[in-house]
């Protein structure tokens, strides 16, 4: 509770009784040792030698993975600034589709420098100051001495190698590299030229469990977890001229509240008459057309099966809006809401189309398209979690091509960046002009934070975290950038030789959401909060019925 004084000396109350406040360096040191304890848990998982971590929801689910982003959505966190290191690295995610991990330490790592310097004399606002400061010229020099320019259509191996840096920690050694060729191709597939712009919902990833990761494949085209609907109608078609229809392929059914009288079994059957006679006219529009495939997000009725079939129509129900979509983008067909409004140009077409048996599943594969502009990757594995873990793998690494497609920018990987990016800093600090004597402070600090990437890729690869690290620093004082550390042979090597490159888009994230989160809760230097409502419903319980609130039977 907070009281303030008044003239008098008398104190009041102005908060309620059940709030809680801490100030100045104590509300900082518990707010550091939240996002430190954030920071811990995903540490061990950084780079390719980084540990998994079993995640078991209260239901009993289980998640094995060393993804960043799945582990910071896993956790119920409840401490509020932990929770800003979380979104700030699902925000990163979003926006870079990697470097969770690595955002989440140097967060922790900016602030724990930080306090060393509050616990010097230095002012929150000044540390956060030189922070902003430090930044903007990390990421000058970043752009200017360390980012190369990629030509996407030539450095394919560039492409094929930022793939892999992403998949390093995720994926068995033996599956990186095929799963980056995966991942490329796919990118490759679903990237538009002309806009400049890569859209990961052309790309869908479907799961099927049985065989190993190195069996899944790229299709270029859709794939439909659907079987064909009626077993008379055929399971291939050549040169397919392709309906993508959104309405129900059957009579419409009468209200709930409708009543319908027949007075004999004669009616019925006229009834029944007629409405296979509304059938065959829709699918006579079909067939007019000289459609071979029908895709339809809605029903389609059992009459309305066997008319197709007859005709020698292959169709689908109920196919999800999203694949509807890739059909659209992959057939050039346009998806159309009534049958009657059908036309030439609403049709599409695929080389083939085909039902296929994977697994235990029958699915139909649209494929040979002109121009496919959309993907589908499908994921083999042996079990459920191998296939999940797949998924997240190769989400990542489509999120960093779509980075560097983009950008066209990569920075070297591996520790290179930050190390180059640690020597800079701490010379400029000494010579740049602006800074006051505790800026310079500050900004060798923030230098002195972004070694925790290096660090940490150190340490879980079992090596001397300082004497591995001075030997990366010393190696870049002369060829800054030039050097990393590969964590899969456990030396320090060239870049040219390790091939480690991360998408600038990632690199320049990662510097600006950590300081950004690091600069917003060193500036905090209050926390009220108030007592959850369960704990003030209980209190409220034991007022009401005594100390202990009676149980009822």
């Amino acid at each position: 509770m907070a009281y303030v004084p008044t003239i008098e000396g008398i104190p009041v109350l102005i908060l309620k009784e059940t709030t809680t406040r801490e100030r100045g360096k104590r509300a900082l040191s518990a707010n550091i040792a939240a996002v430190k304890a954030i920071a811990e848990i995903v540490r061990t998982t950084l780079g390719p030698r980084g540990m998994n971590k079993l995640l078991v929801d209260s239901l009993g689910d289980i998640v094995i993975t060393n993804d960043g982003a799945t582990i910071l959505d896993e956790l119920d966190v409840a401490h509020p600034a932990a929770k800003l290191v979380v979104q700030a690295a699902k925000s990163l995610d979003k926006e870079a589709g990697d470097g969770t991990t690595s955002v989440s330490i140097l967060i922790a790592e900016l602030l724990d420098e930080a306090f060393k310097l509050v616990e010097k004399g230095i002012h929150p606002s000044v540390i956060a100051s030189a922070y902003k400061k430090a930044l903007d010229e990390a990421i000058r020099y970043m752009k200017e001495k360390l980012a190369k320019k990629i030509d996407i259509k030539k450095d394919q191996e560039f492409l094929k190698r930022v793939a892999i840096s992403s998949l390093n920690s995720k994926l068995p050694e033996e599956a990186r590299e095929y799963f980056a060729e995966l991942a490329l191709k796919a990118a490759e597939l679903a990237y538009d030229h002309e806009r400049n712009y890569l859209d990961p919902d052309l790309i869908s990833i479907i799961q099927k469990e049985g065989k190993s990761l190195l069996d899944s494949q790229v299709i270029a085209g859709v794939v439909l977890d659907k079987k064909v609907v009626h077993p008379e109608m055929p399971k291939i078609k050549r040169n397919a001229r392709i309906a993508l229809i959104n309405q129900n392929i059957e009579i419409e059914k009468a209200d709930v509240t409708s009543n319908i009288t027949l007075d004999s079994l004669e009616a019925l059957a006229k009834l029944k008459e007629k409405e296979k006679e509304q059938i065959e006219k829709m699918v006579k529009k079909l067939v007019n057309l000289k459609v071979d495939v029908v895709f339809c997000q809605r029903g389609i009725s059992d009459i309305a099966q066997d008319v197709m079939a007859k005709s020698g129509i292959m169709a689908a129900r109920r196919v999800r809006r999203a694949d509807m979509l890739l059909l659209q983008r992959a057939t050039g067909a346009k998806i159309v809401n009534n049958i009657e409004d059908l036309s030439e140009e609403d049709i599409g077409f695929a080389g083939l189309v085909e039902e296929k048996k994977v697994g235990e599943d029958h699915m139909i594969f649209v494929t040979e398209c002109k121009n496919p502009r959309a993907a589908t990757i499908l994921l083999r594995g042996a079990t459920k979690h191998i296939t999940d873990e797949a998924e997240r793998a190769i989400k990542d690494a489509i999120g960093v091509l779509k980075d560097v497609l983009e950008d066209k920018l990569i920075v070297p990987g591996g520790g290179a960046t930050e190390a180059a990016l640690y020597m800079h800093l701490m010379e400029w600090a000494d010579k740049a002009e602006g800074l006051t004597g505790k800026e310079r402070e500050a900004v060798k600090a923030f230098a002195r934070a972004l070694l925790i990437v290096p660090k940490t890729l150190i340490e879980n690869a079992g090596e001397d975290i300082l004497e591995v690290t001075a030997e990366l620093l010393k190696a870049n004082a002369n060829e800054p950038g030039k050097w990393c550390f590969d964590a899969s042979k456990i030396k320090v090597v060239k870049i040219d030789e390790a091939n480690f490159w991360d998408p600038w888009r990632v690199k320049r994230g990662v510097l600006a959401t950590a300081t950004e989160a690091a600069i917003t809760i060193l500036r905090i230097d209050d926390v009220i909060a108030s007592k959850p409502r369960e704990e003030k419903e209980k209190k409220k319980g034991k007022e009401e019925f005594g100390e202990e609130t009676p149980k009822f039977s």
